[in-house]
């Protein structure tokens, strides 16, 4: 859509994009190789088929991730009492909550860093994240990067899924971009589109599709309203920034500058 033929040519769908700054999505291809020794990632989110994920972190040999990263997989229609999801629940739990307690749960100024949640608490204690209510799990995975962004800035987060292009990957990357820089829908994904274009639209005629459509909706809205009442000191005069380009061409000026929604306000990239 707003792609130049040079990224075009250059795109390579195996490797991740970095969608905005330290906010990469990709495939579980990334997940081996030189990518993750170039790029460490403190987060790795993965929105593809749970089971198939942990195999492969567990018994690909190729797969190397750190003991200190903090791992996730959302997947809302997950049921299983498979062994390897056993194992992966004790040893991420643990990380998970070590984090928790030491930068939420026990740390008195950690109001000021993020936004309220509509339940008043990050509510994580697993890390599958599973359940119908997709717009809660968006609140709950937001507000945790936007907490651990707010105290290390410089935090790297992967999305991942299968191919790097699934519905649910791309919508929780909507609803970050919604949350940082109040991005409606549809500008989202024109950004995630141009920085991947290799990412499927999410198409209400499609019933999976139309549920992340209508839970992205809500979730704008209500974080709308929640971020109208409350101003947490870290998250004022936040701005997106992007790499510098030696070569920009007149629709990268069209992507970087996006009507927010709210039609009034507008966010640009800093070159």
């Amino acid at each position: 859509m707003f792609t130049s033929w040079q990224e075009t040519m250059f795109f390579n769908p195996e490797s991740p994009q970095e969608i905005c700054p330290n906010i990469w999505l990709g495939p579980y291809s990334s997940l081996s190789g030189s990518f993750l020794v170039e790029n460490p990632m403190q987060i790795i989110i993965n929105c593809g088929t749970t089971l198939k994920f942990l195999d492969l972190v567990e018994n690909d040999k190729s797969v190397a991730i750190s003991s200190d990263v903090i791992l996730l997989s959302l997947d809302p229609a997950f049921d299983s009492n498979h062994e390897l999801v056993d194992k992966f629940k004790r040893q991420f739990t643990k990380i998970l909550q070590h984090y928790l307690n030491f930068f939420y749960l026990e740390n008195p100024k950690s109001a000021l860093l993020m936004h309220k949640l509509p339940q008043n608490s990050i509510e994580l204690t697993s890390p599958i994240i599973s359940g119908s209510n997709l717009k809660l799990q968006f609140f709950n995975l937001i507000r945790l990067m936007t907490l651990f962004k707010s105290i290390n800035p410089s935090l790297q987060i992967l999305v991942v899924s299968d191919d790097g292009n699934s519905s649910l990957s791309t919508g929780l990357v909507i609803a970050y971009l919604m949350d940082c820089y109040r991005y409606n829908v549809a500008n989202s994904f024109r950004l995630i589109q141009h920085r991947r274009p290799s990412v499927r639209e999410l198409n209400s005629n499609f019933y999976d599709d139309l549920l992340i459509i209508e839970h992205l909706k809500k979730f704008y809205v209500e974080n709308c309203e929640i971020k109208n009442c409350h101003t947490p000191i870290a998250t004022t005069n936040y701005m997106l920034k992007r790499r510098n380009d030696e070569c920009v061409e007149d629709e990268d000026d069209m992507v970087d500058e996006i009507l927010v929604g709210g039609g009034d306000r507008k966010r640009r990239f800093v070159h």
